[in-house]
């Protein structure tokens, strides 16, 4: 830049009298492509000047209005049919779960027929089931094993069967809350890792472990986060056929201003094969030797293989 223009602004290239760019002054200063583009910017001498940011209602600009201006709304934008990402993202499930679910409506789940697209030599056919082959939809909800898993868990699922898991799941989100949701995904999950261990260790396991397994995970994930299932949660908390209901004894009352010191807690566990069930319980007493409180309830999903 010359330094005669230094501290030259935008105005001065522009003829005040007549609001047009002056013409001669752009060509004794710019290249001549430079002064086509510039002659072909619009002057509007009667508004202020100023930043203004059309993507938001405020006028102000953030990455993410500016990244949506320019490839839309991710949601809008998938090639696939599934549109239900931002509802999918907003729900209270692990990460990995909600990874493992991303892998499933996208179809990129390492089933038979996925390793065979891919050109992996192997046999198609369900490792479970040994009869229909496995695709994603197969394996989560059409295989033999995975319908007695749904039948038994007690949530409501979509009347029409879909062929393609993401139109299904799309269905399963219309008619579960968010505490459905978890307990939908764990299911999931867990019928994953069924057909994962089938393969791999050559044995499936029970649906009734499985289910006991979801409960348990499930259960961990609402006390680690404080997550308190509503009322109109499916009843997931039924404990194993044969198992021991749990039993809270009630706490003793405690003196006004006696203080507990030093208190001691005796734990016990017991497995009853007959019966394939196991048990634990807890004492608490304290230091005057007195009942404080005691607990026993059924460890599920804690039988041997």
């Amino acid at each position: 830049m010359p330094p005669q223009l230094a501290d030259a602004k935008v105005a001065n290239l522009i003829d005040q009298g007549a609001g047009t760019w002056d013409y001669h002054l752009l060509t004794d200063i710019f290249e001549p492509n430079d002064v086509i583009r510039i002659v072909k910017i619009p002057i509007s001498q009667e508004y202020e000047d100023l930043w203004y940011w059309h993507g938001d209602p405020n006028g102000c600009y953030s990455v993410k209005n500016g990244y949506r201006h320019i490839v839309g709304n991710y949601e809008n934008n998938m090639n696939m049919g599934f549109n239900k990402w931002l509802t999918l993202g907003k729900q209270k499930i692990p990460p990995k779960w909600r990874t493992f679910l991303w892998k499933a409506i996208s179809d990129i789940l390492p089933t038979t027929i996925n390793l065979r697209i891919k050109r992996v030599d192997v046999s198609p056919v369900c490792a479970v089931c040994g009869v229909e082959n496995e695709d994603v939809m197969h394996a989560l909800v059409l295989c033999d094993y995975a319908k007695t898993i749904w039948a038994q868990s007690n949530l409501p699922l979509p009347s029409i069967m879909k062929n393609i898991f993401y139109e299904w799941f799309d269905e399963l989100l219309n008619i579960l809350d968010s505490d459905g949701i978890l307990y939908a995904a764990a299911i999931l999950y867990y019928l994953w890792r069924a057909q994962n261990e089938a393969v791999w260790d050559a044995c499936v396991t029970h649906p009734r472990r499985t289910l006991a397994a979801v409960r348990v995970a499930v259960t961990a994930w609402r006390q680690v986060h404080a997550v308190t299932p509503s009322a109109t949660a499916p009843s997931i908390a039924v404990a194993p056929q044969g198992a021991v209901t749990p039993i809270a004894i009630r706490q003793q009352p405690r003196q006004p201003g006696l203080q507990r010191q030093h208190s001691k807690c005796y734990i016990d566990a017991a497995y009853h094969g007959v019966s394939d069930v196991a048990t634990v319980g807890a004492v608490l007493i304290g230091e005057d030797g007195h009942f404080i409180s005691a607990f026993a309830a059924p460890l599920p999903h804690c039988t041997p293989l």
